[in-house]
């Protein structure tokens, strides 16, 4: 019996899936080009993607992750060959359970930061500078300050809350509880910019610290001989 691997059951289900996804995107207000087809992408856990020629029998959905996008097609589908994004187009993203941002670039080892991201940190570290704030509160600013923010790929509260938890997710803004000013027995969800992480100071365009260990050198007899020297 000829083992199914993962790139059939992705190429099978975009075909499935994509005219009821069409159709529930275009019922709910948006507008869906005809030329952009829809890609299935089966992740591990850690948001890598899973080896399309491995048996489809590896990816279980309690332990891995889904992604969904839209990509502009440049040629026609074939049972074993997912259409391909156009060079240089930006696929629109379809926010479902466990999605990680399709279309990302890489700027740093291992993470990814989608463009949405990106400027979703930058107004987060604006939001941050904001003078007389101790903290930003994570519902004030998915509510209040995002939607003051024009950014194209994240105008909607579907969009908004998606880019936002995908960066929570990858650690790129970190979560911590605070005390509530106005009601102390009901704390507040804070969140901050992970600045500690590359690609995070890259986004920002922040120089990355030095963090390698460079010894001192101190004039005079080495410690240890002091040391067996005070033992005697």
């Amino acid at each position: 019996m000829q083992k199914v691997s993962i790139k059939q059951v992705e190429t099978q289900l975009a075909q499935e899936v994509e005219p009821s996804l069409k159709t529930a995107l275009k019922q709910h207000g948006y507008s869906v080009p005809e030329n952009l087809k829809l890609r299935v992408s089966f992740l591990r856990s850690d948001g890598r993607k899973q080896r399309r020629d491995a048996s489809a029998s590896s990816w279980a959905p309690e332990t891995g992750r889904l992604q969904l996008s839209l990509e502009p097609s440049t040629r026609a589908s074939t049972p074993e060959q997912a259409p391909l994004p156009a060079a240089g187009a930006q696929p629109s993203v379809v926010a479902v359970h466990s999605v990680v941002l399709a279309g990302s670039q890489s700027v740093g080892a291992g993470v990814y930061v989608h463009p949405a991201e990106a400027e979703l940190l930058r107004a987060l570290d604006r939001a941050e500078s904001t003078p007389g704030w101790s903290f930003v509160s994570l519902k004030k600013f998915r509510d209040e300050i995002l939607p003051l923010e024009d950014v194209p790929s994240i105008r909607s509260d579907v969009e908004r809350q998606s880019v936002l938890r995908s960066a929570i997710d990858k650690r790129l803004i970190l979560k911590k509880p605070v005390p509530n000013p106005k009601s102390p027995q009901f704390p507040v969800t804070s969140i901050r910019v992970n600045r500690l992480m590359p690609e995070v100071q890259e986004v920002l365009g922040q120089s990355k610290p030095n963090l390698d260990f460079h010894p001192i050198h101190i004039k005079g007899e080495p410690l240890s001989a002091t040391i067996l020297r005070e033992r005697r």
